[in-house]
């Protein structure tokens, strides 16, 4: 029993949430409903990829956690940072508040499954309500956002179509 208790501690200590070791100076912290975000911005190409696409953007959340470790490739997100920031964000608050979305193959293959397809979404509602700025995200932007406040995940549906 205590072999097996000894064996259960650290993984009850990690379900507590991710803390990102530095990884170079681009990187900072927000919070967003109740979640606080690590974002990084990597060296480019180093996300690799899942056999098909490269990864532009990763996010690393635990089940219920109050903490998530976002990386994001900035020369692949370059033209579309705000949707990846905020569809990585989206993970990260769908871990937190267990939001899972329906599969969404409608938006391509990759979006075909519970967690992307919600990312997804929560993307497309955060960008045609806030636009292309960041600060509803927590990062400073100079870009005026259309928006008071990034929108709250329980309000955001999925649809699958």
């Amino acid at each position: 029993m205590r072999k097996l208790l000894t064996l259960l501690l650290p993984l009850s200590l990690a379900a507590c949430g991710f803390t990102a070791p530095p990884r170079d100076n681009a990187q900072f912290v927000s919070t967003l409903y109740g979640v606080e975000i690590t974002w990084r911005l990597v060296n480019p190409g180093t996300l690799g990829t899942d056999g098909r696409y490269a990864y532009v953007g990763y996010a690393q959340a635990l089940p219920f956690g109050s903490t998530c470790v976002i990386d994001i490739d900035p020369t692949l997100a370059r033209h579309q940072l705000a949707h990846v920031a905020a569809h990585e964000a989206g993970h990260c608050l769908s871990a937190r508040y267990a939001l899972l979305g329906p599969k969404r193959p409608d938006l391509g293959p990759y979006f075909d499954s519970l967690t992307e397809g919600f990312a997804e979404t929560y993307a497309q509602a955060y960008t045609a309500a806030c636009g292309d700025s960041l600060k509803p995200l927590g990062w400073q932007d100079l870009a005026a956002p259309t928006c008071t406040e990034a929108p709250d995940p329980r309000t955001v549906k999925a649809e699958a179509r």
